[in-house]
């Protein structure tokens, strides 16, 4: 009898299956953006197309540091080289700034890459440079290592996220875990309380992130295929809380990397096969 779609076991049996029938072969590897058990997600929408096998690692608020870290690495690196994967595909870095800290238990990581509310500065100005230059260090150090990983494998395709939200809404797992919120809490605590506000220091922290994968794209464009997820989700329609889009806004970011599979990696796979 089928186990549920978010079952490792049947998760197993689902790659197993496709591989008999002789599909080709991907690795995804994340957060919950690819692991979302109240509804589908990036990864389930794919693996529904009927064209690849996937080899799924996603774990529901895993952190780009765990993923990145030499053991796993080295676990995923292996099962790619052994399964003869296309591409690995990635969903990491927004747990990051989720993290629980020692100096307000309460809050998440965020909370230190706010400034305390002032009217007089921007949204640009509410961000702690120390602090989320340093972060964003973690986070490249962190992608580079992903990308090193399989340089020699498959290309890695990776997003950056659509702009967040500090909503408040909370996630619910399975019918009764309830996560969150990550975002408001900090915020609040920090008296940034304008939704203008809030929504503009939101987009200067993403679009930082993604800034950081575009540009390690055009570093290491055999082995970087970046999704540009920004504008894809509308406000207040396709998320169904603070961080994880509803289950038509992840059919939405799966249509973007089904694009960037079809439409970017032959070309990509074309040039790595090209003798220097």
């Amino acid at each position: 009898m089928p186990g549920e779609p978010w079952d490792p076991i049947e998760r197993d049996r689902r790659y197993a299956s496709c591989k008999r029938a002789g599909l080709r072969r991907l690795i995804s590897e994340g957060d919950s953006w690819f692991d979302y058990p109240p509804h589908p997600n990036v990864i389930d929408f794919l693996d529904g197309e009927g064209i690849w096998g996937i080899k799924r690692f996603e774990k529901s608020g895993d952190t780009l540091e765990n993923v990145a870290s030499d053991a796993n690495l080295a676990r995923i690196a292996a099962t790619a080289q052994r399964e003869k994967s296309e591409a690995t595909l990635l969903s990491a870095g927004g747990n990051d700034l989720f993290t629980d800290i020692p100096e307000m238990p309460r809050l998440r990581w965020i909370w230190r890459a706010l400034n305390q509310y002032d009217p007089a500065k921007s949204a640009a100005e509410h961000v702690n440079l120390l602090a989320w230059d340093e972060k964003k260090t973690e986070l490249r150090r962190g992608f580079v290592r992903v990308i090193g990983a399989f340089t020699d494998i498959a290309p890695v395709i990776i997003h950056g996220y659509d702009y967040l939200t500090a909503s408040g809404a909370k996630a619910k797992y399975d019918g009764f875990r309830i996560a969150g919120p990550w975002i408001l809490p900090s915020m609040q605590d920090r008296g940034i309380n304008d939704v203008g506000l809030q929504n503009g220091i939101l987009r200067v922290l993403i679009d930082d992130v993604n800034q950081i994968l575009a540009a390690l794209e055009r570093t290491y464009p055999d082995s970087v295929i970046y999704v540009d997820l920004r504008g894809t989700l509308r406000p207040g329609v396709d998320w169904l809380n603070e961080i994880h889009p509803s289950e038509d806004g992840f059919h939405m970011v799966e249509e973007r990397f089904l694009d960037a599979l079809m439409n970017r990696l032959p070309a990509v796979q074309q040039h790595r096969r090209t003798p220097p």
